[in-house]
């Protein structure tokens, strides 16, 4: 696994367990982005386009974690 695939797959995970943490859903933080819901699940899965990239700081900072 390269360190780019280990990266992404370290965000997907502490998305993960931060949406579990705040109980809630993809569904849900998409609404609170303005955005929809396959949108995030891309962004969260650690893709590294600019607009995904945008998305997972904006998640984060609602999530209330670092990444």
């Amino acid at each position: 696994m390269s360190e780019l695939e280990m990266a992404a797959s370290n965000v997907k995970k502490a998305f993960k367990i931060a949406l579990v943490n705040q109980d809630m859903s993809q569904q849900e933080l998409a609404r609170l982005l303005n955005t929809t819901p396959a949108q995030v699940s891309r962004a969260l899965a650690g893709n590294t386009t600019p607009k995904d990239i945008a998305i997972q700081k904006a998640a984060a900072k609602i999530l209330q974690i670092q990444i």
